[in-house]
């Protein structure tokens, strides 16, 4: 499988997001499972 060079490189905005969850105090795990299933209720 190749891998492009974009797909190495980290998403600015995606960076800035996970920055400012954490910056107000929303938990590692709670945004890892965010981000591993959406739909789940929280």
């Amino acid at each position: 499988m190749t891998v492009l060079a974009s797909e190495k490189e980290l998403d600015k905005e995606w960076v800035e997001l996970i920055k400012n969850a954490l910056e107000i105090g929303i938990p590692v795990d709670e945004i890892r499972d965010f981000l591993n299933d959406p739909s789940r209720p929280r």
